[in-house]
């Protein structure tokens, strides 16, 4: 399941540069959600989470590795 981090831009505090300022947070990754009608903008952007190889699977690849490094020396 995907997981998201949340950002909120406050126009109203801004003199200028809003185009800017969300052309700049897309390329960073930034989706706009949307925008208040009090002038707030609310982003998102997905997060990578690494996921835990069980201890097993571990032991499992690193045999093979292994396995595989001692062919190539051979």
């Amino acid at each position: 399941m995907p997981q998201w981090e949340y950002r909120r831009i406050n126009f109203g505090e801004l003199l200028r540069g809003t185009e800017e300022l969300l052309n700049s947070a897309g390329k960073e990754g930034w989706e706009l959600v949307a925008i208040t009608n009090n002038g707030v903008a609310y982003l998102k952007r997905q997060i990578e989470v690494e996921v835990a190889t069980p201890r097993s699977a571990k032991s499992s690849r690193n045999k093979s590795t292994t396995k595989t490094r001692l062919q190539t020396d051979s």
